[in-house]
C-alpha cells in the first residue's frame, strides 16, 4: 500500500475520462495489472472516504459492468459519479473485503522482514514471506527454515560450525501461507526429513474500522482437526499488521506484537550463521520445531548461506539441485508494465530511491546542465554536442527542456546509426575477418536501417534468427557468415545477446559455477542444427553458401556418439513432430515471445548496462546463479515497459535516460563506493574508438566528407573512420576500465586525424575562429565548447590567459589555437563520458 504522497499523486487531476479509461484498461486485460488496481482504489477511496482494495477478480467485474453501461457512462456528465456508484454497489455492498486475507499475504510481502518477540522476551521468530525464510532465536540457539531450496539450518551458542538438513514440506497450502501461519502459530513438526504442517485453510474473514483509525481483520483457520481465529489489527496506510490476537480451539489467547525492523535477510543471515563457520550436513531432521528442545533450520547451498528471490536463482547452487535446463533458473516471465513513460520513470525513481535508503547511501548531486548535455548526446547520439547545440540548450529555459531534447535525439538518425555500431560490436565480435564479404558496413547499413524505421526489437531480432539466402548478399547473413555457419558460435553469440548468458562454459563440460549441463548447450545450439552447409569444421566460410533451413542436421556431445535433441532453456516443450515447422522458427517464436522470462530483462539490463557502464545484472551477460541483480524490482519493472511498448528500443532508452539516476552527477565530495555499486552516481566511462572518431569530427568540423543529410554524421562506408577505428580501437572489456594502451595513445597525439583537426586547412572549427569580429577570450570559450561542451572555469581562463593574450594575432594566434585545440582533443576529460 502506498504512503500518503504516493495517493496523492495517483489522484491528483482524475477526471472522468480518467476513471472511464481505467475501467476500459481493466476490461481490456485478463489479469488486471497492480497499478491499474491502486488507482482505482485511490479513486474510490477519494470520492467514498475507503478503501475497497479491489481484487483483480473484483475490478473485471466492476469493468464488465461498466462496459455494460458505456453508453450512459460517456454521454452523462455526471460519469465518474455513476462509476464511483458502480463500485459502491458491486464492491462495498457485494461482500467483498476490502482489507483481506490475501490483501494482508501481498503486503507482508512487500516487507522485507517481519519480527515479534514472545512475552517471555527471550524468544525471537521473524519470516521473509517472498523469500520463504522463517527463523527463531532463543536460549542461544539460532534455526532457520528455507522453504523455497527445502534446506535446515541450525547452530547453538559457542559452536563452530553450522548443521545442515534438507526436508520436504508436506503442507498443501501455498508456501507465502505456510510462513505465515508457522511464523504465527509456530506450528511446525519435523518429522524424519519432512516438515509437517496443520494444513489450516481460510474458510471466513471480515473486517472493520478501529476509533483510532487503524483496521481490525477477523480471519478464521480450519483444519479437520482445529480452528484458529486471528484478530489483527492493520495499519490503514500500509495495510501491514501491527498485532495479532491468536485464538485457539480451546479459547486460550495469545496476543502478538509485530514489527519490521530496518535490517535484511543478509543481515540476519550473517548474525546468525557467519559466513567464516564450517557447514556440515546431517542426513535427517530430528524433533520438531516448535519447542524450545525442536532441533532444525536453513541455508541455500552446499558452502553457501545465500537467500534466493522468487525470480532469481540461488548463489553457488550445483547443477543437480537447480536443474536449471528445466528449471528457468526460477526466473519467472515478466508481467507487460501499464504505465505511461512517465509514470515509469516515477517508478524507477522509486524503486532505485527505496534501495538507496535501504543501503544506507546517500545518491550524488544533480549533474550539472552542461555534464547532462554532453553525457546524452555521447549515450544516444553517440557525439558530443556542436557549439551551436550547447548555446542553444542553455539559452532554453523552459522547464521541459530536457525532455525535449531526449526526444529530438532519439528521433535522430545518428541515434539510430550509433545503435547500429554498438549491436554490430555485440552480434560480430572483434577480429573476425569478412573481408570477402565486404566487411562489416553491409551488416550496420541493415541493423541501422532496421533503427532508423522503428521496427520493434523483437522483430529485428527475428529477422537475424530467421535470415535466408546467400552469404554474399550479406546484411544480416554476415550473423551467419561471422560464426562459420557453427551451430556452437551462433548458440554462444545468440544466448549471450539476446538471453544475457554464457552458455559457452558448457560447451566441453558441465558449468562449474552456473547450474548449466553440458545437455543444456547442445540442446540449445541443436536449434541451428538444421541450417545448410557443408559436412565437416569450415575452416573459411566461401561466399556462394547459402544460409536456409533443411530437414537434416544434429548437434552432439563432444567425444561421443550421444545425439542431442533441441530443447528450450526454461524447459518449454518443442514439437518434433513429422510436419513440426523449421527448428530455428521454432527457436526465434520462443526466444521473442513475451512470455520468455529472459528476453526482454536481457535486453532491458544491456541498455542500462550501456548508459551506466554497468548492468542491473553484471556483467551484462551474466544471467544466472553468481550475478544477482542490484535490484529484481527494478530489472522487472524497465523490462515490463519494454514489452508493453511493444519491444521499443526508443521507449527502453527514454525511461531510463529521464531517470533520476541517470542524471546524477560523475563526481561527488565525499568518496563512497557503494554510490556506484547501486547507480546513486555516476559511472565515469570510456568513449568507444567509434565515439572518439566521431566526437574529434564534431569538435573540429572536419565536415567535407564526414557529413551525411543535415547534421547527421556518415558512419557507414567511411574508409578514413574504418581506418581509425582499426588503428584506435582497444581490446574489448568493461565501459569504466581503462584498457588503451601506447598505440591508442600515438594515435591522438600525433595521428592523421588529428593533424587534420588542429590544421587550419582542413578545420572548419580553427577557420572559424580567425573571424576578427570576436575576442580571443570568445575564441577559447568556443573551444571549450566544442570539446567539453562547457566554458572554461575561472582558473582554466587564467591559464590560458597566460598563453595567449588579446593581443596574441596573425600567425601566433592560429598557432596557439590549434594547440589549445590539441591540448583538449587529448585531455582525459575529453576522451571520457562522465
Amino acid at each position: 500500500m502506498q504512503n500518503t504522497t504516493d495517493h496523492d499523486d495517483v489522484v491528483q487531476g482524475a477526471t472522468d475520462s480518467d476513471l472511464e479509461r481505467m475501467l476500459d484498461d481493466a476490461y481490456d486485460v485478463p489479469a488486471v495489472p497492480r497499478s491499474l488496481l491502486k488507482r482505482l482504489d485511490h479513486a474510490v477511496e477519494r470520492e467514498w472516504g475507503v478503501s475497497p482494495g479491489l481484487s483483480q477478480r473484483e475490478a473485471s467485474t466492476l469493468a464488465r459492468a461498466a462496459r455494460r453501461g458505456s453508453r450512459v457512462l460517456r454521454t452523462w456528465p455526471v460519469a465518474t459519479s455513476l462509476a464511483l456508484m458502480i463500485v459502491a454497489v458491486i464492491v462495498l455492498n457485494s461482500g467483498t473485503r476490502a482489507y483481506g486475507w490475501a490483501k494482508l499475504m501481498d503486503a507482508l510481502g512487500r516487507a522485507e522482514v517481519v519480527q515479534f518477540t514472545e512475552s517471555d522476551g527471550t524468544t525471537v521468530r521473524w519470516m521473509s514471506v517472498t523469500k520463504g525464510l522463517l527463523g527463531k532465536r532463543y536460549d542461544g540457539r539460532s534455526r532457520l527454515l528455507k522453504f523455497k531450496e527445502g534446506i535446515a539450518l541450525q547452530r547453538d551458542a559457542g559452536d563452530t560450525q553450522i548443521q545442515r538438513r534438507s526436508f520436504t514440506r508436506s503442507s498443501e497450502t501455498s508456501q507465502e501461507e505456510s510462513v505465515v501461519i508457522a511464523f504465527l502459530l509456530d506450528n511446525l513438526i519435523v518429522e524424519g526429513d519432512s516438515i509437517r504442517q496443520t494444513n489450516l485453510v481460510m474458510v471466513d474473514e471480515s473486517w472493520s474500522s478501529a476509533s483510532n483509525g487503524d483496521v481490525v481483520l477477523r480471519v478464521k483457520l480450519k483444519s479437520n482437526t482445529e480452528s484458529v481465529e486471528l484478530n489483527i489489527v492493520i495499519d490503514r496506510e500500509t495495510h501491514l499488521p501491527k498485532t495479532c490476537d491468536i485464538v485457539g480451539s480451546d479459547s486460550s489467547l495469545r496476543q502478538v506484537a509485530l514489527s519490521y525492523p530496518d535490517t535484511n535477510t543478509t543481515e540476519l543471515l550473517a548474525r546468525d550463521f557467519p559466513s567464516d563457520l564450517p557447514v556440515v550436513d546431517v542426513a535427517t531432521l530430528a524433533g520438531g520445531i516448535a519447542g524450545a528442545d525442536n532441533q532444525p533450520l536453513p541455508d541455500s547451498a552446499p558452502s553457501a548461506l545465500a537467500v534466493v528471490d522468487d525470480n532469481t536463482p540461488g548463489e553457488n547452487e550445483p547443477p543437480a539441485v537447480a536443474l536449471f535446463g528445466a528449471a528457468s533458473l526460477r526466473w519467472k516471465p515478466v508481467k507487460p508494465s501499464s504505465l505511461s513513460s512517465h509514470e515509469a520513470v516515477t517508478q524507477i525513481n522509486t524503486t532505485l530511491e527505496a534501495v538507496w535508503k535501504k543501503n544506507g547511501i546517500e545518491p550524488a548531486g544533480p549533474a550539472s546542465d552542461e555534464e547532462l548535455l554532453r553525457r546524452v548526446y555521447l549515450d544516444l547520439a553517440g557525439r558530443t554536442p556542436n557549439v551551436s547545440e550547447v548555446r542553444s540548450y542553455l539559452a532554453d529555459k523552459s522547464p521541459d527542456r530536457y525532455l525535449k531534447l531526449v526526444n529530438q535525439l532519439l528521433a535522430s538518425r545518428d541515434f539510430a546509426t550509433h545503435l547500429a555500431t554498438v549491436w554490430r560490436t555485440y552480434l560480430i565480435p572483434e577480429g573476425v575477418d569478412l573481408s570477402r564479404f565486404g566487411g562489416t558496413q553491409s551488416f550496420e547499413k541493415w541493423i541501422g536501417t532496421q533503427f532508423v524505421d522503428g521496427v520493434p526489437y523483437d522483430k529485428i531480432v527475428r529477422k537475424l534468427l530467421l535470415a535466408e539466402g546467400r552469404l554474399t548478399q550479406s546484411g544480416p547473413l554476415l550473423f551467419y557468415a561471422a560464426a562459420k555457419l557453427d551451430p556452437d558460435q551462433l548458440a554462444t553469440r545468440s544466448a549471450r545477446v539476446f538471453l544475457g548468458m554464457r552458455l559457452d562454459c558448457a560447451q566441453c563440460h558441465d558449468d562449474r559455477f552456473e547450474p548449466w549441463l553440458q545437455e543444456d548447450f547442445w540442446g540449445y545450439a541443436a536449434f541451428f542444427a538444421r541450417i545448410s552447409r557443408p559436412q565437416g569444421v569450415l575452416q573459411n566460410v566461401s561466399t556462394v553458401l547459402r544460409v536456409r533451413d533443411v530437414e537434416r542436421g544434429e548437434v552432439m556431445l563432444p567425444e561421443t556418439d550421444i545425439v542431442v535433441a533441441p530443447s528450450f532453456l526454461d524447459g518449454s516443450p518443442i514439437d518434433n513432430g513429422p510436419k513440426s515447422i523449421a527448428r530455428r522458427r521454432q527457436l526465434a517464436d520462443w526466444l521473442t515471445a513475451s512470455d520468455n522470462p529472459f528476453f526482454a530483462r536481457a535486453t532491458a539490463n544491456r541498455v542500462w548496462g550501456l548508459l551506466f557502464g554497468k548492468g542491473i545484472v553484471d556483467p551484462v551477460d551474466g544471467f544466472g546463479t553468481q550475478h544477482k541483480p542490484v535490484s529484481q524490482e527494478l530489472l522487472d519493472q524497465l523490462a515490463g515497459q519494454f514489452i508493453a511498448s511493444d519491444h521499443d528500443l526508443r521507449e527502453l532508452f527514454r525511461v531510463i535516460v529521464l531517470s533520476r539516476a541517470y542524471r546524477l552527477s560523475s563526481g561527488a565530495e565525499t568518496p563512497d563506493p557503494k554510490r556506484h555499486d547501486f547507480f546513486a552516481q555516476m559511472n565515469v566511462k570510456l568513449l568507444t574508438a567509434e565515439q572518439m572518431y566521431d566526437c574529434i569530427t564534431v569538435a573540429s568540423m572536419l565536415v567535407s566528407a564526414e557529413m551525411g543529410t543535415g547534421f547527421n554524421l556518415a558512419r557507414v562506408g567511411n574508409s578514413r573512420r574504418d581506418l581509425f577505428l582499426q588503428q584506435f580501437r582497444a581490446p574489448p572489456g568493461r565501459a569504466t576500465e581503462y584498457q588503451s594502451g601506447i598505440p591508442q595513445a600515438l594515435t591522438l597525439m600525433n595521428g592523421g586525424l588529428i593533424e587534420d583537426a588542429t590544421s587550419l586547412q582542413s578545420s572548419g572549427l580553427l577557420e572559424s575562429l580567425t573571424v576578427p569580429f570576436i575576442t580571443n577570450k570568445d575564441r577559447m570559450e568556443i573551444l571549450y565548447l566544442a570539446t567539453l561542451s562547457r566554458r572554461p572555469t575561472s582558473s582554466e581562463q587564467e591559464l590560458l590567459n597566460g598563453f595567449m593574450s588579446e593581443d596574441t594575432a596573425g600567425d601566433e594566434l592560429t598557432e596557439s589555437l590549434a594547440d589549445i585545440l590539441w591540448a583538449l582533443l587529448n585531455s582525459a576529460e575529453f576522451t571520457m563520458n562522465h
